[in-house]
């Protein structure tokens, strides 16, 4: 071999040892203290901003947060000086100490936001944003991405950077999609189901997803608008079926030959409207029963009536009486398992004022066991329990269908004015006086409260990292007139927790029509779940009637 040949194989071993060479070197560290705040109201954003700056800036492999139990030996230092600066990082053994302040302003309406960074070579870099405080998560973002552009010299975000000043050209004609072509991954840096790396697509765009779109699969039509839809084993065969409701009526059917086949239908009276469907195995034989509840007589005294029904012979059959009370499945703390709920209605508003009863189901008939601790205004209806480490959030939809987070001692930490779950399943709120209530109402003046349908915490990856899954309405009309529940389209949303408020995981392609319900079960009996999604066809704003109910799924690729 000549020597010119050598050279080159010597230089090419050189280049392809270089990243493993770098990589045994060891990750630089930094550490990121708790913040500064000056508003004794917002004290609880110290952490609560330490912990998304933090996970913005890991690269693994070459920067990566100290351990916390190293950051806690700062205790509450927070450096005056660079050289303060410098002995901390000492006393933690990190490279890089981050330190940001909060300094609310105007009522804690405005925040003045600054990030400090000091390296071991004494040199130091600042950078500040003023906000609004809904304004706070994304300016954290922002200047998280300026540190790992000047200070960490990620590649490549020097061309993001440039990216948002000029959109980049594509040179291919294939898209860079998510693993499934109807996901849209959110700009938070976060990849779908916990992957490493992944595409980041401006969450801004809108697109429109065809019905063959490989990784998803949609239902013949069928001929009426659905209220609610459940997923899972109602045979005691370990194979699920899903459960369709209509305001009056349940439909069962399995997967079969890639369509819906239905194995029968229960009417559940001309004058009942539900209001929820779930399942649970109350029995324990490996056979969930159905609990449809609802009102009944919803346009007079209108009373909480839940119909608990076992699928057996090709038909529903009543397992108990019909329950004068509210009853749905939630995951409750500390293990997470389905637990019944109960409420009753209330003197002179929709659900009972005492509150939501976890309840049991013991010798033919249910029992409350003991009451939950919950934010007001919640019902059994509209709140999910959030895993978050060792604790949980307590995340509730309000009367406008607004998504409000409360932690587990009930402290309310984030609210937002966007609409998610909304439905057209809705309590008439009485007003009326006691002796007062004789007579019909009258729904065109009554007040409303629409019941949102459930969410769905997930967790995608062996992080055990907790993940919400809620649908986004969108809806030009809903929005002026707070009566119409008719969307046009929506899109299921993957939300986080990220110590400040929910932040945009992935979401899925718009949605054509007015999503009902969801599910993450395995409808096709495959060993893979999916997500499953119920949609009511929309034909335009005085088309009701011609409302048809489509199941669609959606092949979740989590093994990879």
């Amino acid at each position: 071999m000549s020597l010119k040949r050598l050279s080159a194989l010597f230089l090419l071993c050189l280049a392809l040892a270089a990243p493993a060479l770098a990589l045994a070197q060891g990750a630089r560290t930094y550490a990121v203290l708790p913040f500064k705040v000056n508003s004794e109201k917002m004290q609880y954003l110290s952490r609560g901003a330490q912990s998304p700056v933090s996970n913005r800036l890991t690269w693994l492999g070459y920067f990566e947060p100290a351990p916390a139990e190293k950051i806690a030996r700062a205790g509450s230092r927070f450096p005056a000086s660079p050289a303060d600066a410098q002995s901390i990082m000492g006393a933690i053994g990190a490279d890089f100490l981050v330190a940001g302040v909060l300094d609310f302003q105007e009522g804690d309406k405005q925040v003045n936001v600054t990030l400090n960074v000091y390296d071991r070579l004494g040199k130091s870099w600042n950078k500040s944003s003023r906000v609004p405080l809904e304004g706070l998560l994304p300016a954290l973002e922002r200047l998280s991405s300026d540190v790992r552009t000047e200070v960490f010299k990620r590649p490549g975000e020097d061309a993001k950077a440039a990216e948002q000043k000029e959109p980049r050209k594509e040179t291919s004609t294939q898209a860079v999609v998510p693993r499934n072509a109807d996901f849209i991954v959110g700009d938070t840096g976060e990849a779908p189901m916990g992957a490493a790396g992944g595409p980041v697509m401006n969450p801004q765009f809108r697109y429109e997803g065809g019905a063959e779109t490989p990784g998803r699969w949609q239902s013949q039509s069928l001929r009426y608008a659905s209220a609610n839809m459940v997923v899972g084993d109602i045979v005691g065969d370990k194979k699920n079926r899903v459960i369709v409701a209509s305001s009056t009526t349940l439909y069962a059917y399995e997967f079969f030959q890639n369509t819906l086949k239905p194995l029968g239908e229960r009417l559940l009276g001309a004058r009942f409207r539900v209001l929820r469907v779930s399942l649970m195995d109350l029995d324990r034989d490996g056979q969930a029963e159905i609990i449809a509840s609802g009102l009944d007589d919803p346009d007079g005294n209108a009373t909480p009536r839940t119909y608990v029904l076992r699928y057996a012979n090709g038909k529903f059959e009543d397992f108990v009486a019909p329950q004068k009370m509210y009853l749905s499945v939630v995951r409750t703390p500390p293990t997470y398992q389905p637990t019944l709920l109960g409420q009753a209605k209330g003197s002179h508003s929709p659900f009972d004022e005492n509150g939501v009863s976890e309840m049991i189901y013991q010798n033919g008939s249910f029992q409350g066991v003991r009451l939950l601790r919950l934010p007001p205004k919640s019902n059994l209806f509209n709140i999910a329990f959030l895993p978050d480490g060792t604790t949980y959030k307590i995340v509730m939809l309000n009367e406008y269908g607004y998504m409000k987070v409360f932690t587990s001692d009930l402290d309310p930490q984030y609210a937002q004015d966007e609409g998610y779950n909304s439905s057209n399943n809705y309590v008439v709120i009485d007003e009326r006086l006691p002796g007062m209530d004789m007579g019909k109402r009258d729904d065109a003046t009554a007040e409303f409260y629409y019941v949102p349908f459930r969410m769905i915490p997930v967790s995608f990856d062996s992080r055990g990292k907790y993940e919400l899954l809620a649908n986004k309405d969108i809806s030009v009309a809903a929005q002026v007139f707070k009566k119409f529940r008719r969307f046009s389209q929506g899109e299921v949303h993957s939300l986080f927790w990220d110590g400040v408020g929910m932040s945009l995981a992935w979401k899925t392609r718009r949605i054509k029509g007015t999503v009902v319900d969801l599910a993450l079960e395995d409808l096709k009996n495959e060993g893979k779940k999916q997500l499953v999604v119920c949609v009511n066809t929309f034909s335009g704003a005085i088309g009701a009637s011609n409302e048809k109910t489509v199941i669609i799924t959606y092949d979740l690729d989590v093994d990879k």
